[in-house]
């Protein structure tokens, strides 16, 4: 087993993962919990969750940000996407939380680690946006670079549950697979 199924596998069966991950479910504001909202934000266009589609683009800006890091010249345009990307963050945030408290405790144990990895990495694009605004190009560049590998390791794990919940694994698995490991 490679480490990053270890890591995976730890995810899903931590009891301190599966506390967090509790918690975060109450914390969830009531207006996100109301049926009509979380209907609207769990709608499926074209049979598939709207998160996914929706979390695309706060991630192409900040990817696309990255790759303007690297050209001379680049930071204005940088920023910019940058910018982008937290003006539709958080939409993104938005359908996740409406899909979380439909989750079972094995996959709200993954999900909880997703969106720390998230917010982790918006956290350190609003840090670059804000040190870019005040001259720090160098600083901004490092804190987006941790950025982007925090949005990495979210992805990965949206990935992961997206296999584990795919219908062929569900079926695979006699229908257990959402709340096994426990």
């Amino acid at each position: 087993m490679s480490g990053v199924q270890k890591l995976l596998r730890w995810v899903e069966t931590s009891p301190a993962v599966d506390k967090a991950a509790g918690a975060l479910a109450e914390l969830v504001p009531a207006a996100l919990r109301r049926q009509e909202v979380t209907n609207l934000l769990r709608t499926r266009a074209l049979g598939r969750p709207v998160h996914p589609a929706v979390v695309v683009l706060p991630m192409s800006f900040y990817a696309a940000s990255a790759a303007l890091d690297l050209a001379p010249g680049g930071s204005t345009a940088s920023r910019a996407l940058i910018g982008a990307g937290l003006a539709t963050a958080p939409a993104a945030l938005a359908t996740e939380l409406a899909e979380y408290g439909t989750l079972g405790r094995a996959e709200r144990r993954t999900a909880f680690v997703h969106l720390a990895a998230n917010a982790t990495a918006t956290a350190c694009y609003l840090t670059s946006f804000r040190l870019r605004g005040h001259g720090f190009g160098l600083v901004a560049r490092v804190v987006s670079a941790v950025g982007l590998a925090a949005l990495a390791t979210g992805g990965a794990l949206s990935a992961h549950q997206a296999l584990i919940r795919s219908p062929e694994a569900v079926a695979a698995s006699g229908g257990r697979l959402a709340e096994e490991p426990v």
